[in-house]
Parts: C-alpha cells; sequence; structure tokens
C-alpha cells in the first residue's frame, strides 16, 4: 500500500519536472528567437539541470553559445548531444558550425559530413558539405601555390 503510494508520488514528481524542463525549452526557445543569447543559454542549462540526458538541450544551448561566440563551450556541447543522441544529424551540424566559425574548414567538414550521413535528406547538411568541400579544395589549391612561390623564390634567391 505505501510502496505503491510512494511509486505514484515519484511518478507525479517526474512528470512535473519533465513539464518543467519542456517550458525552460520553450522559454530559450522564445528567447533565442528574439536574438537574447545568452539568456536562452541560461534557460537551457536550467532545463540541463533537471535532464542531464536530453541530447536536444545541449543542441539548443550549443546553438546560442555560438552566437555569443563561446566556441569551445559550444563543441563541448555539440559533443555531448553526440554522445547522447548518436544518431541525429543536429549535433554533428552544430559542431560543424562552430568549426565553421573559427575558420577549421576541414574540421567543420568532416563534421557536416557526418551529419549528412545520419539524415541525407536534409539539404542543410548537403549544402554545408558541397560548400565546404569546395573551399577546403581551393584552400588546398591556394597552399601548394604559396608553396611552390616560395620554392622559386629560394631557387632564384
Amino acid at each position: 500500500e505505501s510502496g505503491e503510494r510512494e511509486r505514484e508520488r515519484e511518478r507525479e514528481r517526474m512528470v512535473m519536472e519533465m513539464n518543467k524542463v519542456d517550458e525552460l525549452k520553450q522559454q530559450g526557445n522564445a528567447l533565442y528567437k528574439k536574438g537574447e543569447y545568452l539568456k536562452a543559454a541560461a534557460e537551457y542549462s536550467k532545463a540541463i539541470k533537471l535532464d542531464k540526458e536530453n541530447g536536444v538541450l545541449y543542441s539548443n544551448r550549443s546553438a546560442a553559445l555560438l552566437q555569443l561566440n563561446k566556441v569551445t563551450k559550444a563543441i563541448a556541447d555539440a559533443d555531448e548531444c553526440i554522445r547522447l543522441r548518436p544518431d541525429w544529424e543536429k549535433g554533428y551540424f552544430r559542431k560543424g558550425n562552430a568549426f565553421e566559425t573559427v575558420k577549421k574548414t576541414e574540421e567543420a567538414l568532416e563534421a557536416y559530413k557526418q551529419a549528412a550521413e545520419k539524415n541525407p535528406d536534409s539539404r542543410d547538411c548537403s549544402n554545408k558539405v558541397k560548400l565546404l568541400t569546395r573551399l577546403v579544395q581551393k584552400q588546398k589549391i591556394r597552399a601548394e601555390n604559396e608553396r611552390k612561390k616560395k620554392q622559386q623564390e629560394q631557387a632564384s634567391g
């Protein structure tokens, strides 16, 4: 009898907590849409405290942190999202965004490729892969040309 009541109370507590998590997430989303990224990140952090295994919250906070130029933290949250939800493209996409922001093009491309593998139907992912593939090729050509130019200068100097 008392064990049953205890379990019922525990279930109610969990439902209330999940509702609270969802409420905090919605508040974070609304703040993010208004461009209030710091406040949004704070709401996601509160929600994460209640639900540490929620990959969506880490993905959302990663996006907010990136808007605040907190790239290292944004990558850490993207990695946590990937750990919690390895089959969801969002974590990889967030990681790609973060690397792209700091001009780490090859790492960004790698992350976007993983995102595209997880969701082949995503136009966002396939567009990023195409764009960054071209960018990486251009960077390699530029680096090769620089190298040749230096060699020629050394040879003639």
